[in-house]
């Protein structure tokens, strides 16, 4: 274990969310891997998050507690890495889990000849919020698949893998620290699709990742419930438009989310009704409605 003593800094948000907390505390108790730091955000609850958090930390002396006002998921998160002091970070939500062996097979990866890898992923699936014995599940919210197995020789086309859809779960990677000294930290501007949003960044930066595979109980494991982020249908649309909007500008983005047709079309659209009569158009306009 002597080459492993590496500290894992664990960054766990917490909004409201003080009946899930913990048990994603014990998951983080019972991980092998002993030698971590588990800091505890409570933004802005207005339930028992810090009666919970305080319980913990005097279980404990590996957790820590950070209060501030409410923010949202990015900035709890910026916060957590604000004072996080280990050489790799774990990101973990308030109620979501991590399986005993996740951190130590990452560390052991590492240890065995990829400590040149900036983002090391494990496996992950998705459990129902249910009092009954648990399944887990490959799909997640609205059908979303699984991740994809990446390997640090995939260089090709990462970049257009990642403008198209976000191949893994927050919850999934052990990030290097150096790789929020490079590529920045989490968007505070978007209120969902913030991993999307910098796991894009860091594959723009050439950051390696590598996925672990499946050795046992190394999983991060995802709670499917009516009040997760991912059920908020009118954050994740508003939330998209930005991040759209963010990196529309750059070519690959573009071509895998359709807007250069879409830019086309907005600056077609103007030249081609300066050739049209009006009443052509007003009676598109009610054919359409009536349709």
């Amino acid at each position: 274990m002597e080459k492993l003593r590496s500290l894992v800094s664990i960054i766990i948000p917490c909004y409201n969310q003080a009946r899930f907390l913990p048990e994603a505390l014990e998951s983080i108790l019972q991980q092998t891997y002993p030698d971590w730091e588990c800091i505890i955000v409570n933004d802005g609850s207005s339930d028992d998050t810090e009666q919970v958090a305080q319980e913990w930390v005097s279980k404990d002396t590996r957790f820590r507690y950070v209060k501030k006002p409410n923010g949202g998921l990015s900035s709890a998160r910026n916060a957590g890495l604000q004072v996080a002091t280990g050489e790799y970070i774990q990101l973990l939500d308030a109620d979501d889990l991590l399986e005993a062996n996740k951190l130590r097979s990452q560390m052991i990866y590492l240890r065995d000849g990829s400590d040149k890898v900036d983002i090391l992923v494990s496996g992950y699936r998705y459990f129902k919020d249910v009092a009954e014995k648990r399944g887990l599940y490959i799909f997640g919210p609205a059908n979303t698949l699984p991740e994809v197995a990446l390997q640090s020789s995939d260089r090709n086309d990462l970049v257009k893998l990642f403008a198209r859809t976000n191949p893994m779960v927050v919850s999934a990677p052990l990030y290097h620290r150096g790789v929020f000294e490079k590529v920045g930290r989490f968007d505070e501007d978007l209120s969902a699709l913030e991993d999307w949003d910098f796991h894009f960044r860091c594959a723009l930066s050439g950051a390696l990742f590598q996925h672990i595979g499946y050795p046992p109980n190394s999983r991060a494991l995802i709670r499917l419930h009516e009040h997760s982020m991912s059920a908020d249908r009118g954050r994740m649309i508003s939330s998209l438009r930005k991040f759209r909007q963010k990196h529309r500008s750059h070519t690959v983005f573009a071509a895998e989310n359709d807007l250069i047709v879409e830019d086309f079309r907005k600056s077609i659209y103007p030249i081609v009704k300066m050739f049209i009569p009006p009443v052509f158009i007003w009676l598109a306009k009610r054919i359409l409605k009536t349709a």
